[in-house]
């Protein structure tokens, strides 16, 4: 009689307990550290500018009168000669600056557009390219990981547009 009355408590602590726990999913990064709470709520929108990435000198355009016709003559605008939103490829991120100075050099010798290396602290950041959109951008960063940069991706970032341009006027 002892022992019945010992499963049943035990069954009945075990419904208690299960009772308790919550519906909430909660998803652990793999890095460690607190559980992030809603993960199927994050938004991944965010808007990288807000980080204050200042690889970039920005200079204020002229303001000028443009009559009709300059709006849609595309080289006529004024609006070339800006930095503006755009997209980049990030191919390395480290804290290592000898090891962004080697990504760099070999970046500039593997690819036919502009290198840039970025630091952002603790971070040194290397980037290639003026994309005004993200199909461009994504392109040569399907080349990027074929030429051995596994981990790169494409970020939206302030880019030189008079460059950007310049590449697409080739084509």
């Amino acid at each position: 009689m002892l022992k019945s009355t010992h499963i049943i408590s035990i069954f009945i602590l075990a419904m208690l307990l299960s009772g308790c726990a919550g519906g909430k999913r909660v998803s652990v990064p793999k890095s460690g550290g607190e559980p992030v709470k809603d993960f199927h709520l994050m938004k991944e929108d965010f808007d990288p500018v807000a980080l204050k990435d200042d690889d970039i000198e920005i200079k204020q355009p002229e303001i000028s009168q443009r009559d009709e016709k300059d709006v849609f003559n595309f080289s006529a605008s004024a609006d070339r000669d800006t930095v503006g939103i755009g997209y980049r490829i990030q191919i390395v991120q480290t804290t290592d600056p000898e090891k962004a100075k080697e990504v760099m050099r070999d970046a500039i010798i593997r690819f036919d557009h502009e290198v840039y290396r970025v630091f952002d602290a603790p971070h040194y950041k290397v980037r290639l390219g003026n994309f005004v959109n993200w199909n461009d951008a994504e392109k040569v960063q399907e080349l990027a990981i074929k030429k051995g940069f596994r981990e790169s991706w494409v970020i939206r970032t302030k880019i030189d547009l008079r460059k950007a341009y310049k590449a697409i006027d080739k084509f």
